[in-house]
């Protein structure tokens, strides 16, 4: 007797395979990237933040205090690496503090 061949796979794999054909892939990653922000650097940064923009790799964040930007001006290796690593993936090329 035969077996069935069956085409069961992970519905990430799916997903991700989908993903990458489609258009609208990139947008997908901007925006896991812009809600990802706040998710890793908590409600402080978050609150702080007035604008954020991802395009081409770089990832351009206004924030409406001169301090912060300071401090984390010392961290953006750390940060970038981090959203990184969360994507599963190198996304996030330049952090760009204003």
């Amino acid at each position: 007797m035969r077996r069935r061949s069956t085409n069961e796979q992970p519905l990430k794999k799916v997903i991700d395979e989908w993903l990458a054909e489609h258009p609208m892939a990139n947008k997908a990653k901007e925006t896991r990237v812009t809600h990802l922000w706040g998710a890793l650097l908590g409600p402080a940064v978050k609150n702080r933040t007035k604008s954020i923009y991802f395009s081409k790799g770089k990832l351009t964040v206004k924030l409406d205090s001169s301090v912060l930007r300071n401090e984390l001006s010392f961290a953006k290796e750390n940060i970038v690496e981090n959203i990184n690593k969360e994507l599963g993936e190198e996304v996030v090329k330049e952090l760009i503090l204003k």
